[in-house]
């Protein structure tokens, strides 16, 4: 379907990194600060997670496109564990907090199934081998 290339480049004297990409601009990666990294650049813990909340975001919006499930706002807040395991550090549960805010008067029932949906069936979740638990938080604006 696609290949997807990154260059990633750094050098003997400096713990920063340039990630690129074609026509995208650079960002600079280091270790997170538990390993000595600078804690105000982009690690490639952050980018796992950031992958998981980002794909799971798209992968939603797609579903709901098709179901014409409209809504206002959807954040989602990735939090990824990493733990010492017995062959070394493991991300090894991500817990996805996603806030919908819908903006009619429907049951939010089909808006709960799509959020589950998307969980399951986002490209990212799916082919990482971590534990993913979904809490999910629907606020309708239309409700007083």
């Amino acid at each position: 379907m696609g290949t997807y290339t990154t260059i990633t480049k750094g050098n003997s004297e400096s713990i920063e990194l340039s990630l690129t990409a074609d026509k995208k601009q650079s960002i600079t990666i280091t270790p997170p600060p538990e390993f000595n990294g600078v804690e105000t650049e982009w690690s490639p813990e952050d980018l796992f997670s950031a992958s998981i909340s980002s794909c799971y975001i798209l992968t939603f919006k797609s579903f709901a496109s098709f179901k014409k499930l409209d809504f206002r706002n959807i954040e989602v807040k990735a939090d990824a564990h990493l733990e010492k395991v017995a062959k070394g550090y493991e991300f090894t549960k991500c817990d996805i907090h996603v806030f919908l805010e819908i903006c009619c008067e429907s049951d939010v029932d089909p808006y709960l199934d799509l959020l589950y949906k998307a969980k399951d069936n986002c490209l990212v979740t799916k082919s990482m081998k971590c534990e993913f638990t979904l809490h999910p938080k629907i606020k309708n604006l239309a409700k007083k």
